[in-house]
């Protein structure tokens, strides 16, 4: 006699026929009560932006990159590896960095 799984319960030498029981639970799917439609991205614009602006815009994440960079650089090699020299250093030209890009996002504002 064979169990559900197949095996032998008695021990016989013939492994018999015993059909496969299907083990995996049934699940409903539940993107089946979801909207499968994603709405449409809007079309872009076309045109360009002045050049000057794409220069200003471009020069102000140089900056802001390069401030972000060096500050935290230097906060942590202050902070966990105290070396107030080097990471001293780049903490000023972050906040002069920073300085700088804020000055210069201010001017370009007011123009």
């Amino acid at each position: 006699m064979f169990d559900k799984f197949g095996h032998d319960d008695e021990g016989s030498d013939d492994p018999g026929y015993a059909e496969e029981i299907d083990m995996a639970p049934k699940v409903r799917d539940p993107s089946d009560r979801f909207d499968t439609n994603p709405p449409t991205a809007p079309e872009p614009i076309d045109g360009d932006a002045d050049p000057e602006i794409q220069k200003e815009f471009w020069a102000q994440v140089i900056l802001f990159n390069i401030a972000l960079f060096t500050l935290s650089l230097g906060l942590m090699l202050v902070g966990f590896e105290q070396r107030w020299t080097f990471g001293g250093l780049l903490l000023a030209v972050g906040v002069i960095t920073f300085v700088r890009g804020y000055s210069r996002y201010r001017s370009f504002q007011k123009d």
